[in-house]
């Protein structure tokens, strides 16, 4: 962290800290226990005191349900709430470059709609999002994170289960999370927690200060709540499932044994492969050695181990050349030779954090009707993990005066011989001749070590109170959040240069790697000289900010109809929305790299990462909302089994300075049949403006790979390939994605139905319990993406076997000796490799998502027994689906028909994406907590359901099912009473007792499902003053 970064938070916590000292002298009687927590208006209504939030569908969970989890931070949490989908952002993400967030970022998604869907408040007002985008199918999401929410500050986080775009705007197309935290304190408590994973690297320190105090009689009051978080980082080889990236052996014995799918050890590695070059160009024929082919005819080789099958020229140090490319795909020998990430621990599974939040509110009364309150907020963390080096997918250019160049000059320019010629070459001119190597990984580099910086800051002030029979609240927020991603790269240009180098210090590329591929670095690396040279840091700094002012008035008695008061609440709402992110000189274009052997400008100098514009943009958006809460129906009115019938009604028009207006309406009835029974009913429409970053008037590059299909299709032709899915026409490209101006917000409908049951009637000794059951649905179009890598190449080879040119945004190479030589005899055209793939950002097609949600709460109070407090929480889906893509659906067509291969892949194509892609069908929570006296002890539970891998398929076709889980977690807690220990506290507890492991995925695990350990056990010492 640098130094400068330190000065802005020391500066606010010695705010925060004097702040309190001011509020303790002003006024500094005894020490009392803390008072209730202050009331918060129930989310999804401004109507304060109205009776129609009981339409609506909201899970509280509680500050004992909160204990209960054992959770250290708003990630933690929210995994528990079954309503909430797969954590896409996390800190287990190993990206191997900063286009992706990564360190401490954990992402919010309800329902499993997407990111971006779901609203995240702070005490009722927004959150700012993360400043650092994630690409899932290459289109960037921003999302609020949840690591920085502290749960040992909160009170309550409340959930609400449908689109309430109509009260509060864009993002709340699936929901609101509203998190409330403990205000109006009086006194001080701290605590500190250990915790660790057994068996693991893991281990946490968590320490949490919360004081507060009232002044000037009560009329005012300061509260801060401090937390500090450090936790080590976890190695792959701490559990079984993450120490080899070669996950195939965990499922020997299973029908899904044959797969190579469950292989994550990287196809590039430290082995070359290479193209000899003549000028530009690659050559025409084969390079010969004593009269004997020892290359391709378009002059492609590679290294490999003397041991191998397949040496044609013996080059030293158990090292040889061979003809073609290095084939590691399934069973061929040099599979062992694919680089295994997770070997000597060179990566991270999750990073080492250091993290603190503070947070201060006050408040005080101006007169008997008017306060004044505020926020001050600070999160800070530093996240440090370890990834592999870059790799490069697209070539590189060997000069051929490099000294190691098995092609390169028989003598160097200073008169030297050059040792590393091969001897006897026939068609070499004695300068030599250049080279070119792809699918390169840097491994003599040693692990990426990557350290990622975040800050978030909170500024909010605001006055409310109660005039002439109105409520009023106004405020004023600004809130922003930065993040500098620095890690490790290669400098093309200073690569090129000590690629030329006719010395030892040279870089070599043809040294090879480990020979039994076990990875965790390069046992023969380069020089220190040449490293050293090439090695630098690449930065990327991204800050989102968010200015709002708000303005809301509500009563609960505008008017009297013959059911009653009419509620309302009227509000308008200003808000700016910005985002920036600087990317490093070496990415951004501003130093493009010159290969001087193959004649190209690569925009992006940073090997193995694509070149992406430094970008910034904002958004003014005006809005207005109008909320109604009608009584239709009252008990005095004596309807038989109407005992009372209650409407909510609310519009909001937003006005974006990009895009254009937007107007959404929601309707909601309560239906009280008696005091037992209530249906609940709703129906929103909402919207997502879409993010900054893809309405952007730029085109990014990503480094990626794909399959070129129609070389596939030529393989099964001549005979060479009989199984599809063992094609080995992989190859590295350059996908470049536009942004739209012109795209539109995506828009939805939701609706829910429901039933809530209070059955008081029963006898007191059972307790008191609330049952809900509700139906929800969402719809919704216009969702934002690509065609996608896959199904644009796919497309190619659709035209190209119908005889057309194929699709014009890939961008191929002009066919070479070789790939004349593979389409002979096909009745296909011949084409070279795949250099470029464009794409832009569309609107896409409808998506709709149901299912049902059940809660039972219980709670009992005994004389001698103490108090219960129970809740079960149930979320079940049973519809999950997305229309094929438009433009590309008779792809389906053409499979279906035999014009295409039946085996092509076409995954993103499929409608149905329940129990896919990381979205089971069932999750369940329960929590259940016991108080008596001076004890209280807590359990709960989570049940994932299963899910299936398209992925990972047996024989048969058959995917793999990635199975259920249910993790059990505890405490015991006891509270001294004595003079001496009076309020202090230990509570002993822990997250998964059983031990029981994720379920075994293709990638060893789901991230966005499972932590990446067992039993988690933890000891925590409290004390109030």
């Amino acid at each position: 962290m640098k130094t400068m970064k330190g000065g802005p938070l020391l500066c606010s916590v010695t705010m925060l800290s004097a702040a309190i000292s001011t509020a303790y002298a002003q006024q500094a009687p005894a020490p009392e226990k803390p008072d209730q927590m202050q009331s918060v208006t129930v989310v999804g209504s401004s109507i304060k005191g109205s009776r129609i939030t009981t339409a609506l569908p909201v899970t509280v969970v509680t500050a004992d349900e909160i204990a209960a989890t054992g959770a250290v931070d708003g990630d933690d949490l929210l995994r528990t709430v079954p309503q909430l989908g797969d954590v896409f952002f996390n800190p287990t993400n190993q990206a191997q470059t900063s286009n992706t967030a990564r360190g401490d970022v954990s992402s919010v998604d309800l329902r499993g709609a997407g990111l971006g869907d779901t609203l995240v408040m702070l005490n009722g007002r927004r959150l700012v999002t993360h400043p650092t985008s994630n690409g899932n199918n290459t289109v960037p999401l921003i999302t609020y994170n949840s690591s920085a929410i502290p749960a040992a500050g909160l009170q309550s986080v409340e959930v609400l289960m449908e689109g309430a775009g109509a009260i509060y705007g864009s993002d709340a197309v699936a929901g609101v999370v509203n998190t409330i935290t403990k205000t109006n304190f009086n006194g001080l408590t701290g605590s500190v927690q250990y915790g660790t994973a057994e068996n693991t690297n893991r281990h946490e320190v968590n320490t949490n200060l919360f004081g507060g105090r009232n002044f000037k009689d009560g009329r005012g009051n300061v509260s801060l709540s401090l937390s500090i978080l450090n936790r080590t980082r976890q190695n792959p080889s701490d559990m079984p499932f993450t120490a080899n990236q070669d996950k195939r052996p965990l499922f020997a014995g299973t029908p899904w044994a044959n797969s190579g799918a469950p292989d994550g050890r990287g196809g590039q590695s430290s082995w070359i492969n290479g193209s000899v070059f003549n000028g530009t160009r690659q050559v025409t024929s084969a390079i010969k050695q004593n009269g004997t082919n020892i290359t391709t005819a378009a002059g492609a080789f590679h290294i490999q181990p003397n041991t191998y099958a397949g040496c044609l020229v013996q080059l030293g140090n158990n090292l040889c050349l061979g003809s073609g490319g290095n084939n590691q795909n399934g069973n061929a020998p040099g599979n062992i030779l694919r680089y295994n990430n997770a070997a000597n621990d060179y990566i991270t599974v999750a990073p080492s954090i250091h993290r603190q939040n503070a947070l201060l509110t006050g408040h005080f009364d101006l007169t008997d009707n008017d306060t004044v309150y505020g926020e001050l907020g600070l999160y800070h963390a530093v996240a440090h993990t370890l990834t592999t080096q870059p790799t490069s997918l697209v070539a590189v250019g060997v000069p051929a005066s490099n000294y190691y160049n098995p092609f390169g000059p028989v003598t160097f320019a200073d008169g030297t011989p050059n040792p590393n010629r091969i001897p006897g070459l026939t068609n070499v001119p004695a300068s030599g001749l250049p080279l070119t190597f792809t699918n390169y990984r840097f491994n003599d580099y040693g692990p990426d070590h990557i350290d990622v910086t975040n800050y978030q800051y909170r500024y909010l002030v605001g006055l409310k109170g109660a005039r002439n029979g109105w409520d009023y609240d106004t405020g004023l927020l600004y809130t922003y959040a930065t993040a500098e991603d620095l890690s490790d790269g290669v400098d093309s240009n200073a690569l090129y240069k000590q690629l030329a180098l006719s010395t030892p210090d040279a870089y070599n590329p043809f040294n090879g790697s480990c020979i039994d591929g076990s990875g965790g670095g390069d046992c023969n690396p380069s020089s220190k000289a040449a490293i050293d040279a090439t090695k630098i840091r690449i930065a990327r700094r991204s800050r989102t900010g968010l200015l709002l002012a708000d303005f809301k008035l509500s009563r609960p008695d505008l008017f009297n109809t013959w059911a009653g008061p009419v509620g309302v609440a009227v509000g308008t709402e200003l808000r700016r929305e910005t985002q920036r992110d600087d990317r490093d000189p070496h990415v951004n274009g501003s130093m493009p790299f010159y290969d001087a052997v193959t004649g190209l400008t690569q925009p992006s100098s940073a090997t193995g990462v694509n070149v992406t514009p430094s970008s910034s943009g904002s958004r003014r958006v005006a809005g207005a909302f109008l909320e109604l809460a009608v009584p239709l129906v009252s008990e005095g009115m004596n309807i038989p089994l109407v005992q009372s019938l209650n409407m909510q009604v609310a519009g909001r028009y937003e006005h974006y300075s990009d895009f254009g207006s937007v107007s959404k309406p929601k309707l909601a009835l309560a239906w009280d049949v008696n005091n037992y029974i209530r249906f609940r009913g709703s129906y929103s429409e909402g919207f997502k403006a879409p993010n900054l970053e893809t309405t952007a008037d730029y085109s990014y590059g990503r480094a990626s790979s794909v399959t070129d299909y129609y070389k596939c299709e030529a393989d099964v032709r001549a005979g060479r390939l009989t199984n599809w899915n063992n094609c080995g026409r992989g190859v590295g490209v350059r996908y470049f994605i536009s942004g739209n101006p012109q795209l539109g917000p995506e828009t939805s409908n939701t609706s829910n139905i429901g039933i809530v049951l209070r059955p008081d009637f029963l006898p007191e000794a059972l307790g008191r319990f609330t049952v809900t059951l509700d139906r929800w649905r969402i719809n919704q179009t216009g969702i934002v993406g690509v065609l996608g890598l896959s199904n644009v190449t796919a497309n190619d080879y659709l035209d190209r076997v119908n005889g057309g040119a194929g699709d014009p945004r890939i961008v191929r190479a002009e066919p070479n000796a070789d790939d004349i030589a593979a389409f002979a005899g096909t009745n296909l055209k011949p084409v070279g490799n795949i250099l470029d793939v464009k794409d832009t950002f569309l609107n896409l097609q409808p998506q709709k998502i149901s299912g049902y949600d059940f809660n039972l709460i219980w709670r009992k109070k005994t004389a001698g027994w103490g108090s219960f407090d129970g809740n079960i929480n149930v979320a079940y889906m049973d519809r999950y689906t997305q229309l094929p893509l438009s433009g590309i659906a008779n792809l389906l067509e053409a499979r279906t028909a035999g014009i295409l291969n039946p085996a092509l892949p076409l995954a993103d194509l499929e409608n149905n994406r329940l129990r896919n892609y990381g979205k089971p069908a069932n999750k369940v929570a329960f929590n259940m907590t016991w108080k008596l006296r001076d004890w209280q002890v807590g359990v709960s539970a989570n049940y994932i359901g299963s899910v299936l891998e398209p992925g990972l398929l047996a024989d048969d076709g058959t995917p793999w099912e990635v199975d259920n889980q249910t993790l059990v977690n505890g405490y015991v807690q006891y509270r001294f009473s004595n003079a001496w220990l009076k309020d202090a506290r230990i509570k002993l507890g822990g997250r998964n007792l059983f031990d029981k492991l994720p379920p075994l995925a293709q990638g060893g695990y789901n991230g966005g499902l499972y932590n990446p350990y067992g039993r988690y056990l933890y000891l925590n010492l409290s004390n109030s003053f």
